[in-house]
């Protein structure tokens, strides 16, 4: 054994990142047909950050983000995702590892093209899942 494989916790960061940055690229993708409950999370989660930096995108929100922002950012979605992921929320937890992840990985693109294809394609995604939870709200609500 490899002594990453031995105590993954040792392991270089951008390998797991980028591991776990396919992985959820591959669930989102997934998700957007089987699950929509997820993608509504994603995106009710990512509008409201859009509204509270009044940022029209989601692009422009993460080129948007100071360095502070930044680490507060991904220090809240690390302490909310862990608590959802312990209370047994696995779609919110999912919906805030998604985005914690879009965040993270233009840190990482220069260095490694399929994180940089998967950012794009990520970013396209959340956005589209903005636009899904959005028209969700505009929707007239049915009482039977």
């Amino acid at each position: 054994m490899s002594k990453d494989q031995d105590h993954p916790s040792e392991a270089n960061p951008e390998e797991v990142f980028k591991k776990r940055f396919l992985e959820v690229m591959k669930q989102m993708g997934e998700s957007t047909s089987k699950d929509p409950e997820s993608v509504w999370m994603i995106g009710s989660l990512a509008a409201s950050l859009l509204d509270q930096s009044k940022s029209p995108d989601w692009v422009h929100l993460k080129k948007s983000l100071t360095p502070e922002i930044y680490n507060s950012l991904i220090n809240s979605f690390r302490t909310q995702g862990n608590q959802l992921a312990k209370d047994g929320k696995e779609k919110a937890a999912f919906a805030v590892e998604v985005l914690a992840l879009s965040i993270i990985a233009p840190t990482l693109s220069e260095k490694n093209e399929p994180i940089a294809s998967g950012d794009k394609l990520l970013n396209n995604m959340v956005q589209d899942s903005i636009s899904f939870f959005r028209r969700s709200q505009a929707a007239p609500q049915r009482h039977n």
